[in-house]
């Protein structure tokens, strides 16, 4: 059998005796192997029309298509890339408190491209005051460590 069950939303549904992610489409012949033979029913139309009025009875969130023999099935492939600005906000141009709600894995790689010393040391301030902003404190202390031997040689 050539087609597959759709889940459109944009949430995990539990169906069928398994999880499936949004978007993710699950085989006809699997769900014919597991549920057709066991209920004989035909496979095609018959088995399609069960799925819909037994098993999958929401036609918000289930899409279930048929393809005849001969259309090729789509493969599952990952989307083409595409080539896209992609713009992102500059440290120098942040707030100090968007510097602090940064990520330790983000600060690491945008606060060395920053050479805004006054706003390193505000948001430092700012990081101190806060719970479990260590990590983030150290690599603005290193950073304005750094601003400053630049400055003095």
């Amino acid at each position: 059998m050539n087609g597959y069950v759709q889940n459109k939303s944009p949430m995990w549904a539990h169906a069928m005796k398994r999880t499936i992610g949004p978007g993710q489409k699950v085989h006809l012949d699997e769900l014919y192997e597991q549920y057709g033979k066991k209920h004989s029913l035909a496979a095609g139309e018959e088995f399609v029309g069960w799925l819909r009025n037994v098993k999958l009875k929401d036609h918000n969130k289930w899409n279930i298509v048929l393809l005849a023999d001969d259309e090729p099935m789509e493969e599952d492939k990952a989307p083409e890339p595409t080539e896209e600005a992609v713009i992102t906000k500059r440290i120098d141009d942040m707030d100090p408190l968007d510097i602090v709600d940064l990520t330790v894995r983000k600060a690491r790689e945008l606060i060395p491209t920053c050479t805004n010393k006054k706003l390193l040391k505000l948001s430092l301030n700012e990081a101190n005051a806060r719970a479990h902003k260590d990590s983030l404190c150290n690599i603005l202390r290193k950073r304005i460590r750094e601003l400053e031997t630049v400055v003095r040689s």
